[in-house]
């Protein structure tokens, strides 16, 4: 009876995760309905991403989350390696479309290791912040700048790696995860400010880099791309390059603002986005069904991350909130930045819509971290009540 108490199902965090997975089959359908294309097998194909995540998230629910952070360390370079053999085991295909190394192909099937990352990164990097708390009964401001210091020491593969593939959106959703371990952990104030402020510098900079030719010459110089270049350029005044660099973000918002209110009639000729069914998934949510329909995708989304967050709250346990926040403000930012992009308030990153974007590999391990999260009350009881529930393990400090 108690295995099955520590197991039984979160009811109110499954329904949004739940009607997620019906509106990825749906929204898949109707852009390749809108792309004239046939839809039954990328329905197929939708269906049984869905079902390996629902899997995926089942198995994964069952694991011990003090057992996932013992060897999160473990996660984190299997993780590492497999984004390392992109270098030579890259998707032809993919590299020839979009002359970046992200994709390793099996048979008629592609995987994005960087989403793989961002679940054993936040794993890992909450571990090394529970042993850093355990070890520090008394924090000074000296002792937190070295955990800082010791935090972006063990990203800074990652980071070279995400350098290495071109994918600065996907570096920018673990920024904003790192970001948010920092606050919920109680990083001082003053080491915070400094970090946000070096962050708006860069920021600031990039954006003069951007806009200058000289700045084009030094970004060309860091393997900075074009395109990437291109995409902050069409953000900053799309119509002004409709035909040309901004053509996706200005038919995006085309195809948006053609809903209305609650969709476009039947008799509405479809407004052509390209990439419609990844990058722009939002876009079928608005044309077809409008401002009230993409108002109750939204509000779907948030939720789910209402009930991450309660669950994690429900366990009275430091891990779990540390894991709830970290993954609940990357799951955010790919929303906002996602959604931002298609209306035109932000550039374009190439970040997918969670669980709606096409892509089985997003789909299965937004599902693992899900799993995760549907875990985090497998607690025992006599563990609840602790700030930190594993076992010390120096190797891994």
């Amino acid at each position: 009876m108690k295995f099955l108490k520590r197991h039984e199902a979160n009811y109110a965090l499954l329904l949004p995760v739940f009607l997620l997975f019906l509106l990825s089959i749906w929204v898949q359908h109707q852009a390749s309905v809108m792309d004239g294309n046939d839809p039954s097998r990328i329905v197929l194909r939708q269906i049984l991403f869905c079902i390996l995540s629902a899997i995926a998230l089942f198995v994964t629910s069952l694991i011990p989350t003090n057992l996932l952070l013992r060897f999160s360390g473990l996660l984190y370079l299997l993780s590492l390696g497999l984004m390392t053999s992109l270098h030579w085991f890259y998707d032809q295909t993919m590299f020839e479309q979009t002359h970046t190394k992200r994709w390793i192909r099996f048979g008629s099937f592609t995987i994005q290791p960087s989403e793989f990352m961002k679940v054993a990164f936040m794993l890992f990097m909450v571990y090394l912040t529970l042993v850093y708390e355990k070890r520090k009964a008394e924090r000074t401001i000296k002792s937190d700048l070295i955990y800082v210091t010791k935090i972006l020491l063990y990203s800074l593969p990652t980071f070279l790696l995400m350098f290495m593939q071109r994918d600065f959106g996907t570096s920018l959703v673990f920024i904003v995860m790192l970001g948010a371990l920092f606050i919920i952990s109680g990083v001082h104030w003053k080491i915070l400010t400094v970090v946000i402020g070096l962050i708006a510098a860069l920021g600031a900079i990039l954006l003069l880099l951007v806009f200058t030719e000289w700045g084009n010459r030094v970004l060309f110089r860091l393997h900075f791309s074009q395109y990437q270049l291109d995409r902050v350029r069409a953000w900053a005044d799309p119509f002004a390059y409709q035909d040309s660099i901004a053509f996706q973000q200005v038919r995006s918002m085309w195809a948006i603002g053609s809903g209305g209110l609650l969709g476009a009639p039947a008799t509405h000729t479809t407004v052509y986005v390209p990439v419609r069914e990844s990058d722009m998934i939002f876009t079928v949510i608005g044309e077809t069904y409008g401002f009230l329909g993409s108002t109750l995708v939204i509000f779907l989304y948030f939720y789910l991350i209402y009930q991450i967050i309660f669950a994690a709250l429900k366990t009275n346990n430091k891990a779990s909130v540390y894991i709830a926040i970290t993954y609940v403000f990357g799951l955010v930012f790919q929303i906002l930045e996602n959604i931002g992009a298609a209306i035109g308030l932000l550039p374009l990153t190439g970040i997918p819509l969670p669980f709606l974007s096409q892509g089985g590999t997003s789909l299965i391990a937004i599902s693992i971290a899900m799993g995760i999260i549907f875990g985090l009350d497998k607690f025992p009881a006599k563990a609840k009540n602790r700030s930190y529930t594993l076992k010390e393990s120096r190797s891994l400090t």
